[in-house]
């Protein structure tokens, strides 16, 4: 049923109501008599730069889209002048536009159109740019999501970088890849999400990012033409983005975990550095004593590493200081386990017992080879 004033627009529905318009605009609107004007401005939303196109030098007012929400620019063409001048973010899947603002906070996608094209594509990777907030542009920032807490994350290249916590050299990050899982498994993910949310009342259901490190037999990720997955049964980055995780898969590649049966994941970046013993591919088996001593083995076919940034819903977690070998579930009452720095642990590690209690997010790809300067005083 549409809007009686506009007569575009779902009308809006409260606890299975069916009300006459599609907002509070149209309702005042129609109380007060005013007609509907395609393109008018709703004067109860934001106008963004003072409704002023954002491109620099143009002075225009921005383009009113017909539902009264006010766009950042001009005109169509000023918003493809804005990406091609590297002055606005490119939408991750057509290139072309920027990113719209929806609700507050910067979209992965020009348009729904575009969000609705990425999800009927996935399982896919989409290149996130140097001029993306993902990366790193000098100063170290958090990004702000528009929620009703307003909780506070840090962005992929903050997070890796200044949760390096060990004495090693500091990676360069290389690429950046934003993952996006098929409808199915990101609707599993969200259900338990909204679960969680609802029952220890708590927003997003205690949600963290977290650290995942695991085999890689491929180049996937390395440049902009190595998106497809490969097949190799070895390669556990492929799968995860695919079909995500499985607890099933725990064992596969060690025989031990501190916490029992789970996915393993971390806030340290290094610490899933320092799980990965890489090998050249194709040569000699891995040693036995190798796969005893809790190291994760990755097979190398590129002369890059790779790591998972994923979303955890940790709910209502244990914290834990020792061994806890035998879990297959956490204790009771709780749903994860938060192993802490203390008596078995030096680096923190974040378990869950479920498959839909976690998704990976971004593919960071990096090189952890001597630093640059370090590289020409070698030569």
């Amino acid at each position: 049923m549409l809007c009686k004033f506009c007569k575009q627009k779902p009308v809006y529905i409260e606890d299975g109501y069916a009300h006459d318009f599609c907002g509070k605009w149209c309702a005042s609107a129609s109380r007060n008599g005013r007609m509907p004007l395609r393109g008018s401005p709703d004067p109860s939303r934001p106008i963004p730069n003072g409704g002023i196109c954002r491109l620099a030098g143009c002075s225009r007012p921005v383009h009113v889209n017909a539902d009264g929400t006010l766009s950042e620019w001009c005109s169509h063409r000023h918003r493809v002048k804005a990406v091609a001048a590297g002055k606005a973010e490119a939408c991750l899947f057509c290139r072309q536009l920027p990113k719209a603002m929806v609700n507050g906070k910067r979209s992965d996608f020009c348009s729904t159109r575009c969000g609705r094209d990425a999800i009927d594509d996935a399982p896919i990777m989409l290149a996130v740019d140097k001029s993306h907030t993902a990366y790193e542009n000098g100063n170290w920032f958090v990004i702000i999501f528009s929620t009703r807490l307003f909780t506070v994350l840090f962005e992929v290249t903050s997070q890796f970088r200044f949760q390096w916590l060990h004495g090693t050299p500091l990676p360069r990050i290389v690429k950046i890849w934003k993952l996006f899982g098929t409808r199915e498994l990101t609707d599993r993910f969200m259900k338990y999400k909204l679960e969680v949310e609802r029952r220890i009342e708590q927003l997003g259901g205690n949600s963290r990012r977290r650290w995942h490190g695991t085999t890689r037999a491929c180049d996937l990720g390395d440049n902009d033409r190595a998106t497809e997955f490969c097949q190799d049964q070895e390669c556990c980055v492929c799968s995860i983005i695919r079909t995500s995780f499985d607890k099933a898969q725990f064992g596969a590649r060690t025989n031990f975990g501190r916490f029992g049966a789970g996915i393993y994941t971390s806030a340290t970046s290094s610490k899933v550095r320092s799980l990965l013993v890489f090998i050249e591919y194709a040569s000699l088996p891995i040693p036995q004593e190798t796969l005893q001593a809790n190291d994760y083995v990755a097979t190398k076919r590129s002369t890059y590493k790779a790591m998972l940034l994923c979303e955890v819903i940790m709910g209502n977690a244990v914290k834990l200081t020792v061994n806890h070998p035998h879990l297959t579930s956490p204790p009771r009452g709780y749903d994860s386990v938060v192993g802490e720095p203390g008596d078995d642990l030096n680096y923190d590690e974040s378990i869950v017992y479920r498959n839909d209690a976690i998704r990976p997010l971004f593919l960071v790809i990096y090189d952890d080879g001597p630093p640059e300067s370090e590289a020409r005083a070698e030569r």
